[in-house]
């Protein structure tokens, strides 16, 4: 993989990752298009290691509350039920961690199986249709007045039975669990924090799951189209959470659902003609 083709997709990845249009699909698609021959694990694990320093970086005041509370249930451990029901930051963490079960146990089971389907663009095609319906869906769904503070622990395991079946190519995460989050009762800036913070240990776990394949010499990607890579997500993703924020805020999530609707129709039109 050239240096140019790395860049342009990172910049995809940057873009996808937190804009509800499946960051997975369009890798899948634009890997195709560009005639990327090479195994695309490993790079697609360090184009999300260049979303999660976007991430980090966005809502840095968030992680440090997130990192105080676990050194805090750590400290107190008989303390933890009664941390949990009353500080916001442990309560907030015990709610990721919920949420994060569900798609580590769709990992752990079906890995090969998933992997499998990213050679398929019809497959993709499918799933992009898929996600639009959700978009469309949640947009119509009265939105509710909870803020993170009140997320429930089923709040939370909802959420994460979302982002589970958002590991398909072409489901998108972030459109998955910001509506699942509206569906909750959660206020539109609540879902996609929510949304973001989980994207953290989701891309932690697939960096944990490909180290086999990072330092085994599975891939024959230079060094320099990976840096390339994580440099262009980096950027582009810092940009997309802003711009999605305030979409959201704006009640313009539907936008989206018309965007995946057509590239899904046009995807499976191309791959069946």
């Amino acid at each position: 993989m050239s240096t140019v083709k790395a860049i342009f997709l990172g910049v995809i990845q940057g873009l996808t990752e937190f804009l509800p249009v499946s960051s997975s699909g369009h890798l899948v698609l634009f890997s195709q298009l560009l005639k990327v021959q090479e195994p695309s694990l490993v790079f697609e694990v360090m184009v999300h290691v260049g979303t999660l320093v976007a991430v980090l970086v966005v809502f840095r005041s968030e992680v440090v509350l997130l990192i105080s509370s676990f050194f805090k249930l750590v400290s107190k451990p008989k303390q933890a039920k009664q941390l949990v029901q009353t500080d916001p930051g442990c309560a907030l963490l015990w709610g990721l961690i919920l949420a994060t079960l569900p798609v580590v146990f769709v990992a752990l089971a079906f890995k090969d199986y998933i992997e499998n389907l990213f050679m398929s663009s019809l497959f993709v095609g499918f799933m992009l249709l898929i996600t639009g319906t959700i978009l469309y869906l949640s947009q119509r769904h009265e939105t509710g007045g909870k803020d993170l503070a009140k997320l429930s622990s089923l709040d939370a395991l909802l959420v994460g039975v979302g982002q589970a079946v958002a590991v398909f190519p072409g489901i998108s995460r972030s459109g998955t669990t910001i509506a699942v989050g509206l569906t909750r009762g959660l206020d539109r800036d609540s879902a996609a924090r929510l949304s973001f913070l989980l994207s953290i240990p989701a891309i932690l776990g697939a960096l944990v799951f490909s180290l086999d394949d990072l330092f085994g010499g599975a891939t024959t990607i230079g060094t320099g189209p990976l840096i390339a890579g994580l440099l262009a997500s980096a950027v582009t993703g810092y940009l997309a959470i802003h711009l999605l924020l305030d979409l959201i805020k704006r009640g313009k999530l539907v936008w989206f659902s018309y965007y995946t609707w057509f590239i899904g129709t046009l995807v499976i039109l191309l791959s069946i003609l």
